[in-house]
């Protein structure tokens, strides 16, 4: 999928100075469409009566210039000028290139009065900008709030809103921990093996984190498996296995998640702040020592909607744009055509180790949201394979009707607090950076903003991970 970058009909990519009047000063120069593949920027306008010869074009460092001239025809000596309408004189038209612009491999053509002009991109400049910009929104914060999330202890999170916490059995089904979850409008749990006596620790007795991300893992290979067999669309028997497979059993060789707990009288907000932001710790145990006993699930929306309510707090940091936090640039970003199948929205998310993809019309305007939440649907659906071959649009118009599915958006000068207010309103893990005609430049995650606003203690968790049951 093309990236698009940047917004060719801005006052940022249109040079003022030439773009305000030229239409009306040199009509016979038409509009320019601009448009963009994986390979190259095509530039297009119609310069009627006019050749190669008649037109120029120069480039910059950063600047593509087209001029020309169309001088009057001379009359014969014998002609009488009844009328003389068509526009002529010279022209100019100037355009700021994306920096991924190849300079040196720039083509031009003018036939029957149509200039094209084709810029290559230069694909390897491209990716490393993009790897720099996904680096710079990495940068974590500072450390000045260090101290203050530090003083807030693990009491500042409510208790569980069900009034206890869900847990899995190790010995249940993927089918009936999906529904479980489901019934429960939570999109994990941990899981406690049932091998384990009571007394057990709980690097023992819990075994890990089912979530919806690792059943995408799990599903996908089993059903992507039965593809390459042969006609696995009639063997319903390999749906029923994938969904009879034990938690234990599916957690031992697919990506769940660790269990790596914060002790309730001794950890603090500054301990879940760096595991969530800085480690990916999506779900983060909070146990009771000694005993181990299992208190509360610190998720990463209720580190943001802590946030939230604190923002006052932590101006330094809420205040700046998305831009001045390294999150307003074009990042690596992978997304889904609206008219392809739920399945290829699903391999993506495993392919790749995301959460969700956004989805896009064909000319990349952002429309959709596939994530974990659509597995729940997908798992305890009697028409698995038809669900998964469905197209998206399809999937979206008449399954969800798009009401879990609607993609939530910020521009580049929004505030970190604009968009944490944004993310905790619409109960939504992630937010997308578009540009002016809504393309989707780059994703911001929630741990992209808990690592703004902390920085990591060289050696802060000591030996603390070695003593984590692996995922």
């Amino acid at each position: 999928m093309p990236y698009f970058k940047y917004d060719p009909v801005s006052a940022k990519s249109w040079g003022d100075e030439h773009a305000q009047d030229t239409q009306a000063a040199h009509p016979f120069m038409g509009p320019v469409d601009i448009t963009e593949d994986d390979n190259s920027f095509t530039f297009v306008t119609d310069c009627p009566g006019l050749s190669s010869k008649d037109v120029h074009v120069r480039v910059t460092s950063d600047l593509l210039q087209i001029s020309g001239e169309r001088t009057p025809r001379t009359p014969d000596q014998n002609e009488k000028v009844h009328r003389m309408e068509r526009s002529m004189g010279k022209f100019c038209r100037t355009f700021r290139l994306p920096t991924a612009a190849d300079h040196e491999q720039i083509t031009a053509n003018c036939e029957h009065g149509v200039l094209t002009i084709r810029v290559q991109k230069n694909l390897k400049l491209e990716q490393e900008q993009l790897a720099l910009a996904d680096k710079e929104a990495e940068v974590e914060g500072d450390g000045s709030l260090n101290e203050d999330f530090a003083g807030v202890p693990m009491t500042i999170f409510p208790t569980p809103a069900l009034g206890k916490i869900i847990i899995l059995r190790s010995d249940m089904s993927i089918l009936e921990a999906v529904n479980l979850l489901s019934d429960n409008h939570i999109l994990s749990a941990p899981v406690r093996d049932v091998d384990q006596p009571d007394d057990a620790p709980w690097d023992s007795m819990y075994i890990g984190i089912l979530d919806m991300i690792g059943v995408v893992f799990h599903m996908l290979q089993v059903l992507d498996a039965d593809e390459s067999q042969g006609d696995f669309k009639e063997d319903i028997s390999q749906v029923e296995r994938f969904r009879n497979t034990s938690v234990k059993e599916a957690i031992s060789y697919s990506r769940f998640g660790p269990f790596i707990p914060v002790d309730m009288d001794a950890g603090n907000l500054l301990d879940c702040m760096l595991l969530a932001g800085h480690h990916g710790v999506r779900r983060i145990p909070v146990v009771k020592t000694p005993g181990g006993g299992l208190t509360n699930i610190i998720t990463q929306s209720a580190l943001v909607q802590t946030l939230s309510a604190n923002l006052s707090r932590f101006t330094s940091v809420g205040g700046k744009t998305l831009r001045d936090l390294g999150l307003g640039k074009a990042g690596r970003l992978f997304t889904v055509n609206i008219n392809q199948p739920l399945r290829e929205a699903f391999r993506l998310i495993r392919d790749k180790d995301i959460s969700a993809v956004p989805v896009v019309q064909d000319d990349g305007r952002i429309c959709g949201n596939i994530s974990a939440r659509d597995v729940r649907l997908i798992v305890s659906s009697s028409k698995i394979y038809k669900l998964l071959d469905m197209s998206i649009k399809a999937y979206l118009d008449v399954v969800t009707a798009g009401k879990e599915n609607k993609a939530v958006v910020c521009g580049p000068d929004d505030t970190m607090e604009d968009v944490i207010r944004s993310l905790v309103e619409s109960r939504i893990h992630r937010i997308y950076v578009v540009d002016g005609n809504d393309r989707p430049l780059r994703v911001v995650t929630l741990r992209n903003i808990l690592k703004k606003f902390v920085k990591e203690p060289h050696g802060y968790f000591g030996r603390y991970f070695s003593s984590a049951y692996p995922a």
